[in-house]
């Protein structure tokens, strides 16, 4: 029986120490703890793809007899009263209020249409580059790798000359996913006008709609600006650029054939990282 805390918690607490066949079901348990309620143990180890023995397993590993004692500890999380934040008056609360206004001013700029067409264009991309300098590299990075997962032909290019010099060497169906917050970085722009000369088209992601970007850009998602937000003392210029390419991703992923390929890749990396604990 859990008693000093939610089974929520347990499950996330314990999620390191599963094995990859529990991992399963214990990612469908922290993302839709709701239907596994409505579940038999059949129809779960149907869904995961598990064994009835896996998910008894599991529960037992999270201090349930069965799996209906489970479904009974999952019940009382959903009827549990709100807890009191801790952090409320602190940093951690300014922070967190930072982070609402940036989310909040981002989804009331965002044009669905656009958002749509942009997924389509990088789904019909020959290649995808992505450009960002500074703190937009590092996410240009991480964006990268997310769609190399999915299996999108995908690069990311952090330097300005390997922008430059990439832009050369692009063609017609080559697509350029460039992250500015300011949109007037020279040096990506020159090399965003290279590319265009050579057929490439560009999606920009900035926290202005009006330059030097956005007007050569074919298709422009304009996010709000940390800066001008009252965040005297806290500044995350990538915060709303990092959300709209999270709806991006959530977008691609209801592909099935991009879902497969996510799936196939985190199965790897789980895989490699049991076998490297057992050596």
């Amino acid at each position: 029986m859990v008693e000093h805390e939610n089974i929520m918690q347990l499950v996330e607490a314990q999620y390191v120490e599963l094995s990859r066949q529990e991992r399963k079901v214990a990612l469908k348990v922290l993302q839709e703890p709701e239907k596994i309620q409505q579940l038999s143990i059949n129809h779960l180890a149907e869904s995961v793809g598990v064994s009835n023995a896996t998910i008894t397993r599991f529960v037992k590993k999270m201090k349930c007899a069965n799996f209906y004692e489970f479904k009974i500890q999952l019940a009382k999380v959903g009827v549990s009263p709100e807890p009191a934040v801790p952090t409320k008056g602190t940093i951690a609360d300014d922070v967190y209020d930072f982070y609402q206004k940036v989310l909040k001013a981002t989804q009331q700029l965002l044009d669905p249409k656009t958002l749509t067409e942009v997924v389509q264009l990088m789904q019909h991309s020959q290649r995808l580059y992505l450009f960002g300098l500074g703190s937009s590299g590092y996410t240009a990075n991480e964006m990268a790798q997310r769609l190399i997962r999915m299996g999108i032909t995908a690069f990311a290019m952090t330097d300005s000359h390997m922008m430059y010099i990439t832009s050369g060497i692009m063609q017609r169906g080559d697509v350029i996913l460039v992250l500015s917050t300011s949109g007037n970085t020279s040096e990506v722009n020159q090399a965003v006008t290279a590319a265009k000369k050579n057929g490439a088209q560009v999606i920009a992601i900035t926290g202005f709609s009006r330059s030097p970007l956005v007007e050569q850009s074919d298709l422009a998602l304009v996010v709000k600006n940390s800066n001008f937000v009252d965040n005297s003392r806290f500044v995350n210029s990538q915060f709303a650029l990092t959300y709209v390419l999270d709806i991006i991703t959530t977008t691609l992923l209801k592909d099935d054939h991009y879902r497969a390929n996510m799936d196939q890749t985190v199965e790897m990396i789980m895989n490699n990282k049991l076998k490297n604990k057992k050596e």
